[in-house]
């Protein structure tokens, strides 16, 4: 069994006076603490995942044929829309190292489904 003194139990009673009376402010302060983490961390993953868009840029532009081989693109959703000069040239390999999830081929359309960041994609591989 634990006992306690006279002294110590009013010492306890003093602590959970103090934060019962302050509940909201040690509430609002973890509150705080806990979005300011989580804005420095997702801070850090944007800049890790712009550098790694960057890199692929070349890919992106290698896999599709070359920027001459693109005639039109735009952005819709999650899916960037391409036309081009030759399909033929088109790496589908290539395209789904860099982060492509998938493919839709229309008659004169590419659609490519990106994974992660579409617009971000987008804007590094045309940036106009």
């Amino acid at each position: 069994m634990c006992y306690y003194t006279l002294v110590q139990l009013q010492i306890i009673n003093l602590y959970i006076d103090f934060y019962l009376e302050n509940l909201y402010w040690v509430v609002g302060l973890a509150v705080l603490v806990f979005c300011l983490f989580y804005l420095i961390i997702d801070k850090i993953h944007d800049g890790k995942a712009e550098k790694e868009i960057e890199k692929k840029v070349n890919l992106y532009l290698e896999a599709l044929g070359g920027e001459n081989n693109v005639i039109s693109h735009e952005l819709v959703g999650s899916r960037i829309v391409v036309s081009l000069r030759d399909y033929s040239k088109v790496n589908q390999a290539k395209l789904e190292q860099a982060g492509v999830a998938g493919f839709i081929e229309k008659s004169d359309k590419l659609t490519m489904v990106v994974k992660h960041n579409a617009e971000k994609v987008y804007n590094s591989i045309f940036p106009n």
